[in-house]
């Protein structure tokens, strides 16, 4: 693989992910995902450093490099990570306490290797610390295992899994060894290609708040849409409403009897999903997801 392709194959990965990485924070202005978005832009930034070095690998000592890459390996985990505390009233702490302490803890074998780095050696991990590594990453990114980026997610987690587990001396020719660049560039262009494209396609099935839900556990994963939907239940059962919340939305307890009138006229239904939501998304977020699925059926 030639130098000149794997930079202009990296470089394009790089460009495509702060594209990305713009449009991810637009589209979470109204939710508390902000703190992943700003996640993202710190992997992304690293991203970006590793990738001029690598085109300037003849300057930079090859553990270096390593350490670069490990870096970046260990940044793509925290959007991720930050997803799974994205709780408003909890953001700050969540990053300080548990997405910052797992940087250093994951980068500290790294960092006692620095100087034998500089000094011409590679990075060599442990496999200890690759274990660790892949437990951090399939927990992250497995809350969005079941969503609308489930294909996307597993290109992200197989790039980065590679990234580490080639950091050790038992593999010291491998072709990912050598350079880890081309994989990496073809992984993250298909994973913010893919999904760029799987966030712009509409749902033309879902609408109220079967949609709003889907768009939940879309952007939030499968463990908080799983806590959503086993409280709104408990409130339903309490309330005895008609409907339980499934994968497919509000659904008749019975098949055998329809309720009298539609959930999504039913003020209870209203009050609970705008009152449960509250702690992650705004009043915005609700409205424009059903106002949309109302235009389409007045369209319809």
């Amino acid at each position: 693989m030639t130098d000149v392709l794997v930079a202009a194959m990296l470089t394009q990965a790089v460009v495509v992910g702060w594209i990305g990485v713009v449009r991810l924070t637009r589209s979470v202005r109204h939710t508390s995902l902000t703190t992943a978005a700003a996640w993202a832009t710190w992997f992304q930034a690293t991203l970006t450093v590793t990738t001029i070095a690598t085109i300037a690998k003849s300057r930079v000592p090859p553990g270096v490099l390593d350490q670069l890459w490990y870096l970046t390996a260990v940044s793509a985990l925290c959007p991720f990570v930050a997803v799974l505390g994205a709780r408003r009233g909890r953001l700050l702490e969540w990053s300080g306490f548990i997405v910052l302490p797992l940087i250093i803890v994951l980068e500290w074998p790294a960092l006692a290797q620095v100087v034998r780095c500089w000094n011409g050696q590679r990075l060599d991990l442990e496999m200890p610390t690759q274990l660790g590594y892949a437990v951090v990453l399939v927990m992250g990114t497995g809350n969005f295992l079941g969503t609308r980026f489930t294909w996307p997610v597993i290109a992200f987690t197989c790039g980065w899994a590679a990234v580490v587990f080639q950091s050790h001396s038992s593999i010291e020719n491998s072709w990912m060894r050598r350079d880890p660049a081309f994989f990496v560039s073809v992984t993250q262009f298909c994973f913010w290609r893919w999904a760029y494209r799987l966030a712009n396609q509409q749902n033309t099935v879902a609408s109220g708040w079967q949609r709003l839900c889907l768009d939940f556990r879309d952007g939030f994963g499968v463990v908080w849409s799983t806590r959503l939907t086993g409280r709104i239940n408990e409130v339903a059962q309490r309330e005895q409403w008609p409907w339980i919340l499934t994968d497919n939305g509000l659904k008749p307890i019975s098949n055998e009897s329809q309720p009298a009138c539609d959930p999504e006229a039913d003020p209870r239904v209203n009050h609970t999903f705008r009152w449960l939501l509250k702690p992650f998304v705004d009043p915005e977020w609700i409205d424009e997801r059903l106002t949309a699925s109302k235009d389409r059926a007045l369209g319809d």
